[in-house]
């Protein structure tokens, strides 16, 4: 298979960009892309990361040299270590910052919030749910059961849809019979729907040890 020079250098102006790419699929969940999608990506993380290097550290990865031998004029390619070294880490860094944007959702909460769009930066409402609702919930079973827990895992689409409940407990009535276990793991054929409770992580510590004082025998 011959590559020309001008395939071989487009696909090296764009190894950082895949490099940023990679590291974002490994961080984040997103939707999967055709090959077309993933170049273009590729493109713009690259145009992103020379146009850094091109304003702040204003070198060139590759340096033209020329020499004269006699009445000929020899040209050669030289790598400039400094500026491939600057280029790897801002493909890691764009990849990092890109990951932490998508997770917490704080540019678009921003653009939400100055009306400029209604969408979010994840890719599944099962998701905005999960991420944003740190509380514990109520999972009704399509066998009429109910089981109380903290959701420490949970699938990354509602297609899987399976839930790992730390410190399960049954719901009967107002009764909550604890199982005694670390965690309860749900698939998605047993869930019906999924109740978020108003119990937190930081409200739940103070009940806790209310039930726990209401158990100690009373002196006298």
């Amino acid at each position: 298979m011959n590559i020309s020079t001008e395939t071989l250098t487009i696909f090296v102006f764009l190894i950082p960009g895949f490099i940023s790419s990679l590291l974002l699929n490994t961080l984040v969940v997103r939707k999967e892309k055709d090959q077309f999608a993933k170049i273009v990506e590729a493109l713009c993380f690259s145009f992103a990361i020379y146009a850094i290097v091109a304003i702040f550290i204003r070198e060139s990865p590759v340096l033209l040299l020329e020499e004269k031998i006699g009445e000929t004029t020899k040209h050669s390619i030289q790598h400039n270590p400094k500026v491939i070294g600057w280029i790897l880490a801002l493909s890691v860094m764009i990849s990092f910052i890109c990951g932490l944007l998508i997770t917490t959702d704080i540019h678009m909460a921003l653009l939400r919030k100055l009306r400029i769009t209604d969408k979010t930066a994840r890719n599944t409402i099962w998701l905005d749910v999960f991420m944003d609702q740190k509380r514990f919930v109520i999972v009704n079973l399509k066998n009429s059961r109910r089981v109380f827990g903290w959701p420490m895992y949970y699938s990354n689409t509602p297609e899987k849809g399976m839930l790992y409940l730390w410190q399960p407990a049954w719901v009967d009535g107002e009764k909550y019979i604890d199982l005694d276990i670390h965690g309860l793991l749900l698939v998605r054929e047993e869930i019906e729907s999924i109740e978020f409770t108003k119990v937190t992580a930081e409200n739940a510590q103070p009940r806790k040890r209310e039930e726990q004082d209401a158990r100690q025998p009373q002196a006298g």
